[in-house]
């Protein structure tokens, strides 16, 4: 059998990578520590820059609660004073928001109707489908109901002769106007199927 010859430099140098790679990982982890976002700590800093008025009671279980055309209700919070805080996502679909990533909105609800609602996080182009994310453009939903909304499910944007609030468009920005609608839509299908209110469909 042959002796297997390894010379010090060889185990000098296997040392050496080994050190350098262990001092690299330790590296990675601090600089991870000081870097790493806090996803819930995040979520409540923007819940209490959009509505102020009352603390979060309490978080609602989502476990049998069941998403519908192309959206997804992340989280729901309950606060003090009644009203629903809902964080919503809606992926990116047939005329429905234009960025991969879809868009995300935070939308409360209080006796229902519409009393805040904002961006939460979206990838949408500056000056075009970001604007869809502005307050003259958001505005229009603030005091609707859920009786404003069929939300019944099926077609996802509905017609403007239909009886039910259809958006004002923003100019070159369809889609995501079409994604902040469907958001607000799916989230007030949530508020009234987790307090058992009314609306339409």
């Amino acid at each position: 059998m042959k002796k297997l010859n390894v010379s010090k430099e060889s185990v000098r140098i296997v040392v050496c990578l080994g050190v350098i790679a262990l001092i690299a990982s330790l590296l990675l982890a601090v600089v991870n520590l000081f870097t790493q976002v806090d996803e819930a700590a995040e979520l409540r800093k923007a819940i209490g820059e959009v509505y102020a008025e009352a603390e979060i009671d309490r978080e609602i279980d989502l476990k049998d609660f069941e998403d519908t055309d192309g959206t997804e209700v992340l989280n729901v919070f309950v606060a003090t004073d009644g009203a629903y805080i809902i964080l919503i996502h809606v992926d990116k679909a047939d005329k429905v928001g234009y960025n991969a990533e879809g868009v995300s909105m935070l939308v409360v609800i209080k006796d229902g109707e519409i009393v805040k609602l904002s961006g939460y996080s979206h990838s949408e182009t500056p000056g075009l489908g970001a604007n869809a994310f502005k307050d003259n453009h958001l505005n229009q939903y603030i005091g609707l109901t859920t009786e404003d909304f069929d939300v019944s499910g099926g077609e996802q944007i509905v017609a403007p002769d239909s009886g039910y609030f259809t958006p004002v468009k923003v100019t070159s920005a369809t889609y995501t106007t079409n994604a902040v609608f469907l958001a607000v839509k799916a989230s007030v299908r949530a508020y009234v199927q987790l307090t058992g209110g009314t609306a339409n469909g």
